[in-house]
């Protein structure tokens, strides 16, 4: 079974993640499989816009913590920052289509396309404390230069979440009845406008504010990696497995 389903719908390709029993948290094979799709539909001349969805309850719970290699840095720069580039940096116009929760590395994917909508009935939560990490996967990038900045500081200094009331009114997503309906509609829209102009402005919008991605990437590489050998996060991890409170120390 595919982990990430593929549907064109004339000049938009709609990319959903497909693990719903595990709210699609992205274990390396999903992660793998939408980078390999992102990378083709990116390169495809008859797809204009891609829409990002999840099946099920959940859009992205982020990183499926049994799927997570010994060195966080590696894996970060080997797949999850891929991702994010193939959709912030990607020459055609991305829409996430957010239904449920999104958490982690799923906040991110969302956030790093060009057009966002959410259901109304979502909740955005940024757990990376709970188990002894930092935000990842370019949040801390992303959220001070789309919200006021110290509302960003907030939820990513000690963790918290949004409801998609609080995201629409900062002006993150789009709060909507369909999501994916309302994300389709607005691919068809932008398909058959001035495409070459729409991509170009990204392509302005990139330079202006996403410049100095690559060296703060690097950075959280670096971060999460030394965090990913620290005694909190193995505490973090298996409390998180036996679904109790860690005992942090700070080491």
């Amino acid at each position: 079974m595919s982990l990430v389903e593929t549907e064109m719908k004339g000049q938009t390709a709609v990319l959903r993640l497909n693990r719903p029993g595990k709210l699609n948290a992205l274990n390396e094979q999903m992660r793998l499989e939408l980078l390999a799709k992102l990378q083709g539909a990116n390169s495809d001349e008859a797809v204009r816009c891609i829409v990002l969805t999840g099946e099920g309850k959940g859009f992205c719970v982020g990183a499926d913590l049994d799927s997570i290699k010994e060195d966080l840095g590696a894996d970060l720069s080997s797949t999850f920052h891929p991702l994010l580039n193939e959709i912030r940096f990607g020459p055609k116009i991305f829409i996430s289509a957010v239904n449920g929760v999104a958490a982690g590395a799923g906040i991110s994917l969302a956030l790093s396309a060009d057009v966002r909508y959410c259901s109304r009935g979502a909740r955005f939560i940024t757990a990376f404390h709970k188990i002894g990490l930092a935000p990842d996967t370019g949040l801390s990038f992303l959220l001070p230069r789309l919200m006021p900045a110290g509302k960003a500081m907030e939820l990513l200094l000690s963790g918290g979440e949004l409801d998609s009331e609080e995201a629409s009114a900062l002006g993150l997503f789009r709060s909507v009845d369909d999501p994916l309906g309302e994300a389709l509609k607005k691919a068809s829209e932008l398909s058959g406008g001035p495409y070459l102009s729409y991509q170009q402005s990204k392509r302005l919008i990139n330079r202006s504010i996403f410049c100095e991605s690559q060296p703060f990437l690097a950075l959280e590489a670096e971060v999460q990696g030394n965090l990913g050998r620290s005694g909190d996060f193995e505490e973090g991890k298996k409390a998180f497995g036996e679904k109790r409170r860690p005992s942090f120390r700070g080491k």
